[in-house]
């Protein structure tokens, strides 16, 4: 395939895995010679899509074509170069050599870092660590190095998925700045993210796909961060759940830190978190706003004042109980379900003397949170891998509300469960901060604010807005534009005032 061309025509393809469906017929055209922007919540089918283009996936139905000809990834990979969120390289290999892999040559003949790519590398800010090795790197290294080999290869398409969220704005400069170079030779380029603004400062088009599906196509003339804000959210029709009067919940505070700072991720941070409230943090990949939320359980190590329920010194994290986004990071796939339930419990409520296990008690504790937490499982004595997605995360954020924290700390709490299953996690939370303690929640959809929150702070460079109240807001598009103006604000160097 030459440069230029006819580019991807994708038509009515489908993919499921299980009962989940990940692509439900989706149709795109894809031009050379323009940044595509790719936009939709987690979950919508994005990197689903970005697998089958590369040629790692196979779709279940549909065609997709490449110049007018049929898509064959045995044949075709070598003319795809993904740039992934999170760095697929070799730490035993120096940068250099991560740059040239793919291109190795013979057990004779070995490559040579070329003029072009010492250029390319030079450009991204890694020239002069060539001969490092990788797992001494940081992050952004690690990322400039998977985007250099990307674009030092002589592929036909490009797939950057989130690939700034680990770089400062002059390292994001000269990436996409190599973007718009390989555009402008005639080649594929797409931008898969989250951050709305660079969609509009870089994108020539903007495909917003949810639930499997291009939703729509926004031209240059009509793109805004808020246009896009809307089209993620607009007929979603999502509600708040259901509660009492939010003046009579929210009392006392249950979380207070003063000037918290963390390096460059968040400084002089002034937060707080009531009895009864739950909090939304709402944030990209690299805004802070998930360190900021992983501070408050003791995970980074920051300066300033932190009070939670009243207690401060050595212990204050005691009072927490914090949940990632990842479930892999929470549960013991080697474990039953009951075992799951029951493993963050202190050694006196489930050991008896000599530490023997008291099993009749683990068994009781663990059917009173299987019903409590409305975990459907034939039994507890099978694998926790046996259960649905949703399921499997009502048991993650069981374990730690059976440890009957005053303060819980979830990363994306609903990230890819179903719909079912969101609805009774966001009561579990709401009858959790009812009973007098607080929720606190790094978000990176509206709709989960919207349904779940009772306010909303964005992050942004580390800085916090003012806080939104969730029940203003009569719609999740309103909500939604109203984050996106915030986020923006910030990101332009205004100052909404300190959120409280």
């Amino acid at each position: 395939m030459s440069a230029g061309g006819e580019g991807i025509c994708i038509r009515n393809v489908a993919k499921r895995y299980g009962s989940t469906v990940a692509l439900d017929g989706i149709e795109l055209d894809i031009q050379p010679g323009e940044v595509l922007g790719i936009a939709g919540p987690n979950g919508a089918g994005k990197s689903t899509l970005i697998r089958i283009i590369a040629g790692e996936e196979r779709p279940d139905s549909g065609t997709l074509t490449f110049d007018g000809q049929p898509w064959f990834p045995s044949i075709d990979w070598h003319q795809v170069a993904v740039v992934h969120q999170e760095p697929q390289l070799f730490p035993n290999l120096t940068v250099a050599e991560n740059v040239l892999v793919g291109r190795e040559g013979t057990r004779v003949v070995r490559p040579r870092l070329g003029l072009e790519d010492a250029g390319v590398m030079q450009a991204l800010g890694i020239g002069a660590l060539r001969d490092r090795l990788l797992g001494d790197c940081t992050l952004a290294t690690q990322q400039r190095t998977e985007i250099a080999r990307a674009v030092a290869r002589e592929a036909r398409v490009f797939l950057f998925d989130e690939p700034n969220s680990a770089l400062t704005d002059e390292e994001s400069d000269e990436l996409f700045r190599e973007m718009h170079k390989l555009a402008g030779e005639g080649r594929i380029v797409l931008l898969v993210t989250h951050r709305l603004g660079d969609l509009v400062d870089h994108a020539a088009r903007v495909a917003v796909i949810r639930d499997g599906k291009v939703r729509t196509v926004i031209g240059k003339a009509e793109l805004t961060e808020e246009a896009i804000a809307e089209q993620l959210v607009v007929g979603i029709g999502g509600e708040p759940v259901a509660t009492t009067a939010r003046s009579a919940e929210i009392g006392r505070e249950i979380l207070k830190v003063s000037n918290w700072s963390h390096g460059s991720e968040f400084e002089a941070v002034d937060f707080s978190a009531a009895h009864g409230e739950i909090v939304a943090l709402m944030g990209v990949e690299g805004s802070g706003a998930r360190e900021l939320l992983r501070s408050f359980a003791g995970l980074e190590r920051c300066s300033g004042t932190i009070r939670i329920d009243g207690a401060e010194g050595g212990r204050v994290f005691h009072r927490t109980a914090f949940v990632p986004a990842t479930r892999a990071e929470s549960l013991y796939s080697n474990f039953s379900v009951g075992e799951n339930l029951v493993v963050r419990l202190g050694t006196p409520e489930i050991a008896g003397s000599l530490l023997a296990l008291k099993k009749k008690r683990i068994r009781a504790l663990a059917e009173e949170a299987r019903q409590r937490f409305l975990v459907k499982t034939r039994t507890l004595a099978q694998g926790i891998r046996s259960l649905s997605g949703g399921n499997q995360q009502k048991v993650a954020i069981a374990q730690a509300l059976v440890t009957a924290p005053r303060l819980v700390l979830l990363e994306e709490p609903t990230r890819g469960v179903d719909i079912q299953s969101k609805r009774e996690i966001y009561r579990l939370l709401r009858e959790f901060a009812a009973a007098g303690n607080a929720v606190v929640m790094f978000c990176t959809e509206v709709l989960e604010i919207f349904e779940a929150a009772d306010r909303a702070i964005v992050v942004s460079d580390g800085r916090l807005s003012a806080p939104l109240k969730v029940s203003d807001f009569p719609h999740i598009e309103a909500l939604a534009a109203a984050i996106t103006r915030l986020e923006r604000h910030i990101r332009l160097g205004g100052v909404e005032g300190e959120a409280a």
